[in-house]
């Protein structure tokens, strides 16, 4: 079988098996891993894939992808979902999805997990920087990122609702990758079958929870399972509406609830201040059983009305799903793999790759339809009959 070169890739998929390939097997398990034994996350893409157009023709124009959001303009409805350890996945990941972002014009979202400060990417990224916070227990570190987020000029927050305990993901344990990390064995083994990224990662330096370490209260920092400990323990894992509601009243920008997966509690979100919502059930990466993002997108819709700002992540791998987001009732279809398999596959060529097959995927699927401009889609471009679990008998939101 032919090795595939980051230049004759195809498709994200194409991506993820070059970056398969240079990742030693813990990091690459994962980044492409999920709870239990996947059957979530496959879902998710399922779900997408079973999602039909109607193709019309002879409308000309060209594609237009730009959209409005929240008061800023992007260059197309995606941007990069928040990953937690993504230095670790590729060394410098976090900075190079970042510089993409704002090259691009599209969100680039950076998670209280991540391996780069939020000082760092809003530099690198001041346009286009959104921050996702985990609700820590100690009411000073939530304040303490909120203040150095809106001082850095972030403007958006994301608040995570979906983590009430630590997920199980199956790939992670049979790698004994979980935290605390401790080497191992068979983790150095992985790695001497990896130069590439264990002297890049040398290069680097060993990647920890930057956001983090000023809390830790550890002598120089303290190591990454150290922080990791420290991050672990801090998680807030009775989070309640009024702590929704107390961080409504300390930020002062917009504000999303992440993990919306319940029709009544996307109203709610609203009722209690939220600016928007971000239908998603963490990529499958939380809990196997949960519906299909997609499937819950429309009833949020339904319920939410025509103007509510929503984000939707989980399963986007194509430029394909991306409209068909749109088209569901999303304003913008986030996604983390996809970004995340081209900055490993080729750092900062590799992740420019991931946005142009989107980006083409996308304009390319709106003139297959006969609907160049992104912000004229709506439910009425789908087959109604394509899949009568999803579609039938529901009356078309016009949301854009």
């Amino acid at each position: 079988m032919q090795l595939l070169s980051l230049r004759d890739a195809a498709s994200i998929g194409d991506l993820a098996a070059i970056a398969r390939r240079r990742m030693p097997g813990f990091a690459f398990d994962y980044l492409d891993g999920a709870a239990g034994d996947d059957r979530g996350m496959r879902r998710n893409e399922e779900a997408l894939a079973a999602v039909l157009f109607r193709t019309r023709h002879l409308v000309g124009g060209r594609a237009q992808t730009a959209v409005e959001f929240l008061g800023r303009s992007y260059n197309l409805p995606t941007g990069v979902s928040p990953m937690g350890m993504a230095n670790m996945l590729w060394p410098g990941m976090d900075l190079v999805l970042a510089r993409l972002a704002q090259k691009v014009g599209i969100p680039y979202v950076l998670s209280t997990a991540a391996t780069t400060s939020i000082e760092r990417i809003a530099e690198a990224a001041p346009d286009v920087a959104w921050f996702q916070l985990y609700v820590s227990r100690d009411p000073a570190i939530n304040e303490g990122l909120l203040k150095r987020a809106w001082a850095a000029g972030i403007r958006v927050l994301a608040v995570t609702v979906d983590v009430p305990v630590p997920q199980k993901r199956n790939r992670n344990h049979r790698h004994r990758f979980d935290l605390p990390f401790r080497p191992h064995p068979r983790f150095l083994l992985d790695l001497l079958a990896h130069p590439r990224w264990a002297v890049e990662t040398l290069r680097a330096g060993m990647p920890n929870f930057e956001n983090f370490v000023p809390y830790a209260g550890l002598a120089r920092g303290g190591s990454i399972t150290e922080v990791g400990r420290f991050l672990q323990a801090q998680g807030k894992r009775d989070l309640l509406w009024e702590d929704v509601e107390r961080i409504r009243g300390l930020w002062p920008g917009h504000l999303l609830i992440k993990g919306v997966m319940d029709a009544e509690d996307a109203s709610r979100f609203l009722r209690i201040g939220a600016d928007g919502l971000w239908v998603s059930n963490h990529g499958g990466r939380q809990l196997e059983s949960a519906p299909a993002s997609i499937d819950v997108l429309r009833e949020v819709r339904a319920a939410v009305g025509p103007h509510a700002p929503i984000v939707f992540d989980s399963g986007v791998r194509t430029g394909e799903s991306i409209v068909k987001v749109r088209a569901l009732g999303a304003d913008l279809a986030m996604s983390g793999r996809a970004f995340a398999y081209g900055a490993a596959a080729g750092g900062a060529a590799g992740a420019q790759k991931a946005y142009d097959l989107l980006e083409l995927e996308t304009r390319y699927t709106l003139l297959q339809i006969g609907c160049p401009d992104i912000n004229n889609v709506s439910v009425s471009i789908l087959r109604e009959g394509a899949d009568e679990t999803r579609l039938l008998h529901l009356d078309p939101v016009a949301v854009h």
